[in-house]
């Protein structure tokens, strides 16, 4: 009775594990997932630049407005289409130099950006802030070829900045 027994146990070991074949299954169908993960990845990393971007314009504009506040005196947010550059700019109270206005930041906007302000005026590229906290108001329109958009509000009255995602 030991001997049959004995060999009862050895056919059930024999029995379990995995095959070759179904391992192989196994790690194609990981590969395949991973490589899935990181197309997405790859899509969605364009729209978080532009989303960067857009909170980067609104932290300039509020820059702006908490500075004009605190210093008394006037800033103006400029973007300069030709060179693909956004610009801040407050008066010089200085008396060394002869310039009206000085720069204060200058930075690039991304190939893969189109940035548009619409102010005031239908061809207004500026918005000011004053030192009550005000400004001449406006939308920053920040979007990639992707067709995602994100809308920086400037109001007029307060001069508060919002970031509002628009429909895509």
């Amino acid at each position: 009775m030991k001997i049959s027994n004995y060999k009862l146990q050895i056919t059930n070991l024999k029995q379990t594990g995995f095959t070759l074949i179904e391992l192989i299954i196994v790690l194609l169908i990981i590969g395949v997932s991973a490589g899935i993960v990181g197309i997405a990845i790859n899509r969605s990393s364009g729209n978080h630049q532009l989303k960067t971007f857009a909170r980067e314009v609104s932290a300039v504009l509020r820059y702006a407005r908490s500075q004009a506040v605190s210093e008394k005196r006037m800033y103006c947010f400029f973007i300069d289409s030709s060179e693909g550059m956004l610009k801040l700019y407050t008066e010089n109270t200085g008396t060394d130099s002869e310039e009206k206005f000085v720069q204060v930041l200058n930075r690039s906007i991304p190939d893969e950006v189109q940035i548009v302000l619409t102010g005031r005026d239908a061809d207004s590229s500026f918005i000011e802030f004053f030192p009550i906290g005000n400004s001449t108001g406006g939308v920053v329109e920040v979007s990639n070829r992707k067709e995602k958009v994100y809308f920086v509000h400037v109001n007029r009255i307060t001069g508060k900045v919002e970031v509002k995602q628009g429909e895509s």
